[in-house]
């Protein structure tokens, strides 16, 4: 076994197109992009979600099972005793396993502990107990570099500090350990409402067309009301669309220093580490006339950056689909661990002909119902309903449910092409069934229930959830 050290970074709801990975014109993640061209760093530019949401997406990382299998794809699921998970892999393979996260869609909750040594939840009733006093008093000296300040308002706090610091003091002590460390940090602080840390406001105020408070006003109102916005055809102005794309960019500029905060200190504290930045989903401005990551497996919310650094990829790799399970695969090979990911394959050595987004069923009845309660006649049919499949490959993303069929031209899924082209439909069709075969069927076991503290409730709240 070779035991190189592991650190893997999952953004939360960033999407590709926004970050300095691609031809945006705002330099939202210079670390990241600095990370994937310096030495032996590569940037992938296909990386296609598992889900279209935290719960599943980061499932289906940890495990490397479709979320048809984990089958914690639902308000209420959680994962089941039964499937062994990448950490217990690893752990069985003499690693020292670590995961901080500071949202309860990754948490004992929801069972994404299993397999981990230590596992930080950085809720806010046990942020005392993880971070340690220390900690909070550096968080409060420097609170408007990490938060909007002294507020009672959750919403407008960040929490990158805090997984920064339990994050690094873990790296520190595998820098002394015989054990080899998997480090695995989800970053939540690019979640709608899009309120960035206060000295952080500044960094694309010129690009604004709303003075600094109205936009943070715009922010805030969209978050609250996503539902409510959603069945009003999204009544923004120019202006009011301006304030959420350049305050979720903003919010996107202190994740990245966040990260290269973590990644500098493994690269310097660590020998040879393996890294990995990838994302749980993406994020929609307007797509299909919606908001946040909800309902449609568009390529808004499935394209993800992923960015690694150690590894060895031959030039022309970075160019293919991959997913982030296809990492999981990756390491196994790169440090001989001979894991069990039933979706990731090598795509140094097997390119991926098609990638699979799968979306549940139960929480868009929950998202349905909120519509309605805006507005009884609000057509939610204009969404497909059941279980929904989104397999992809360079040209074309084909779209299954249980009502209805699409295809789109990936240069435009605004209106989908099914009619024109029965011949793709049949390629993907028969690859979408072989895969579903091979991979997508449950794992069967025990059924679990998340369970929710009711901090972790309001917290779903305020994240638009519940």
């Amino acid at each position: 076994m070779n035991g190189r050290d592991i650190i893997w970074i999952t953004l939360e709801s960033v999407r590709r197109d926004r970050t300095s990975l691609s031809d945006h014109s705002r330099d939202t993640t210079p670390f990241i992009r600095r990370l994937a061209t310096d030495g032996d760093g590569t940037s992938f530019s296909n990386c296609v979600s598992h889900a279209i949401w935290t719960r599943p997406s980061s499932t289906s990382i940890l495990t490397g099972r479709a979320p048809s299998d984990h089958r914690v794809w639902s308000y209420d699921a959680a994962l089941s005793r039964d499937i062994t998970t990448i950490p217990e892999q690893l752990r069985a393979r003499g690693y020292r396993t670590v995961a901080v996260s500071p949202i309860a869609q990754v948490s004992p909750a929801t069972g994404l502990d299993k397999g981990f040594d230590h596992f930080h939840y950085l809720g806010k009733k046990q942020l005392l107990h993880e971070v340690g006093l220390p900690t909070i008093l550096k968080y409060v000296a420097n609170i408007h570099e990490h938060s909007a300040g002294f507020t009672r308002d959750t919403t407008k706090h960040s929490r990158g500090f805090f997984t920064q610091s339990v994050a690094t003091r873990h790296i520190d002590r595998a820098a002394a350990d015989r054990e080899p460390l998997f480090l695995y940090v989800h970053l939540g602080d690019s979640h709608h409402a899009y309120y960035p840390p206060k000295r952080w406001n500044d960094r694309f105020v010129d690009d604004l067309d709303l003075p600094l408070d109205d936009a943070l006003d715009v922010v805030l109102r969209m978050s609250n009301h996503l539902h409510e916005y959603i069945t009003r055809g999204l009544p923004f102005d120019d202006a009011e669309w301006n304030a959420i794309e350049i305050l979720y960019d903003t919010c996107l500029a202190y994740v990245d220093s966040i990260a290269e905060s973590i990644v500098q200190c493994a690269q310097e504290r660590l020998d040879d580490p393996l890294i990995v930045i990838t994302a749980d989903h993406g994020e929609s401005f307007g797509e299909h006339g919606l908001l946040a990551h909800m309902l449609v497996p568009h390529s808004g919310v499935t394209d993800v950056p992923l960015v690694v650094s150690g590894f060895d990829v031959p030039a022309g790799v970075e160019h293919g689909l991959v997913q982030p399970a296809d990492v999981m695969a990756m390491i196994s090979t790169e440090c001989e661990l001979a894991l069990e990911v039933p979706i990731g394959q090598d795509v140094r050595a097997v390119p991926r002909d098609f990638a699979v987004t799968q979306r549940g069923s139960s929480r868009p009845q929950n998202n349905f119902a909120k519509f309605r309660e805006y507005d009884p006649a609000f057509d939610v049919t204009q969404f497909p309903a059941g279980e929904v499949n989104s397999i992809r490959n360079t040209d074309y993303r084909y779209q299954r449910s249980d009502d209805r069929t699409m295809l789109y031209d990936l240069a435009d899924e605004t209106t989908s092409i099914h009619e024109d082209h029965p011949d793709v439909i049949g390629l993907m069709d028969k690859a979408l069934d072989g895969w579903l075969d091979a991979y997508g069927r449950a794992s069967g076991g025990e059924e679990r229930t998340a369970r929710f503290s009711s901090d972790m409730k309001a917290q779903l709240r305020d994240l638009g959830y519940l």
